[in-house]
């Protein structure tokens, strides 16, 4: 197999398209590789993309890890999400000559900005990109980031119509954005809420807390149904209440000696939902942001997006859930469990809007339509694995799953059913259906270590860049 051709694009040191653009030729066996000045590219970088062109011939841009001094940057599978509150791809990118013909080369109008509005472009285009899990690019110290008002522009110009669809924001690091939808007119949306009626650590049921906190919600109260599975008949709790949302609530008790099955429950309440737009919420959450609802639905109105999941703290002010990441501990975790809140995190992954394949069902937003593509809940998972199946079967088919920290709420975690330990064969059955994902977690990374919740790379020995 001959070696791919690979035309070298300099940026600037700045991340500039200075020079004149190159005439590229319509074909897909040359590559052409597109990084700042300074960068040190893999010695064998053609070898390897000839290896990973051959592995996935349906794809026309690769993208790889950095190294910047000593601090390594992994980076998931594409992550549109994420790419639009950040440069996180970065540099090089290495595009067939075929596409970068189409896409026109990288353009000096977007400044320093000039392979972000590029990626952004081949995302638009529809053409395929991957990852490369290889450091293909070293810098002593200075890789370049877009400016922020450039990074902006390429955004802009990339939503281009939808950039009527939403407000750009600062994020809630530096140098990131948010994207709010706008809502001229905000759907109906029905939040299912399974409860027992348990107490927290006083005489209160917890769901009270819960739906008191949903009545400080921005959203307009007569487009809110607040539809709750109810498992005590006695009613008394929620009289003398005067929340402004409208609460239907079915009772769900079940025959003496059934086991409790929340997949089975779940599927019940939210085929008795009128609305397309549904949010699952354990009754022992407490919103702690008004925009909550806007924030998730800013997401899960997207047709390509299958399920949303929300940033989530303990009670006493840890994390306790900003994604779920498959191989950790040999199996999957919630990333930086029981962390201060506001703890650094790698890549500050915990407070970037991103891509997960698996969040948590206890604050989930998703749609009616899809919930009846995949038939809801596999009622197999009676307690355990239920959510996280159900983010796997809707990214099995084609939809993303997004986790935003702009939704964010107190979960006293297992305060309304205990912990439980998943029966065997539930926990096999998820495995047999499962494992092969887990291993290689498109969105986790296989050079971070899978002993930590706290997310960080492995250390090296002997690579190219170490010399």
């Amino acid at each position: 197999m001959a070696e791919p051709s690979l035309m070298r694009i300099t940026l600037s040191a700045e991340g500039r398209a200075d020079g004149a653009a190159p005439t590229f030729a319509d074909r897909r066996d040359r590559w052409v590789v597109v990084a700042p000045a300074q960068a040190r590219l893999h010695p064998r970088l053609a070898q390897v993309v000839l290896c990973e062109s051959a592995l996935r011939p349906d794809l026309d841009v690769f993208y790889g890890d950095e190294v910047d001094g000593a601090a390594l940057i992994l980076k998931p599978s594409p992550d549109l999400t994420m790419l639009a509150a950040a440069d996180y791809v970065g540099s090089p990118l290495i595009l067939r000559s075929s596409a970068m013909r189409r896409l026109g080369g990288p353009r000096r109008e977007m400044g320093t900005a000039a392979a972000y509005d590029l990626m952004l472009r081949a995302a638009a285009a529809g053409l395929g990109i991957g990852r490369i899990t290889q450091v293909l690019a070293a810098y002593d110290g200075n890789r370049p980031r877009p400016v922020e008002a450039d990074r902006r522009l390429a955004l802009e110009d990339w939503l281009g119509d939808a950039r009527e669809l939403f407000d750009v924001e600062a994020g809630r690091v530096a140098g990131t954005t948010r994207l709010r939808r706008r809502f001229s007119a905000c759907p109906e949306v029905t939040l299912v809420v399974p409860t027992r009626q348990s107490a927290g650590d006083g005489a209160r049921p917890v769901i009270l807390d819960l739906l008191d906190s949903l009545a400080t919600s921005d959203w307009p109260m007569e487009r809110l149904t607040v539809l709750v599975g109810d498992d005590v008949e006695d009613e008394a709790i929620y009289q003398g209440h005067d929340w402004p949302f409208h609460l239907r609530r079915i009772v769900t008790t079940r025959p003496p000696g059934e086991r409790f099955n929340y997949a089975a429950k779940m599927n019940r309440l939210w085929r008795e939902a009128a609305d397309e737009h549904l949010v699952f919420v354990n009754d022992d959450i407490v919103v702690s942001r008004p925009d909550w609802l806007r924030a998730l639905l800013t997401y899960s109105m997207e047709r390509g997006v299958g399920g949303v999941g929300a940033r989530l703290l303990y009670p006493d002010g840890r994390l306790q859930h900003a994604g779920i990441a498959g191989g950790l501990f040999g199996f999957l975790a919630h990333a930086w469990l029981g962390r201060p809140a506001e703890a650094p995190t790698y890549q500050d992954w915990a407070l970037l809007p991103r891509e997960w394949s698996m969040v948590t069902g206890a604050l989930f937003a998703t749609r009616r339509s899809l919930l009846e593509q995949v038939n809801g809940f596999d009622e197999r998972f009676s307690l355990e694995f239920n959510d996280v199946d159900l983010c796997l079967r809707l990214r099995a088919n084609g939809y993303r799953i997004v986790c935003t920290p702009f939704a964010e709420a107190v979960h006293v975690e297992k305060a309304s059913r205990g912990s439980v330990v998943p029966p065997g064969d539930e926990l096999a059955w998820f495995l047999n259906r499962w494992r092969s994902l887990l291993e290689n977690d498109p969105a986790f990374h296989p050079g971070l270590s899978p002993h930590s919740f706290d997310l960080h790379p492995l250390v090296p020995i002997g690579e190219w860049w170490q010399g």
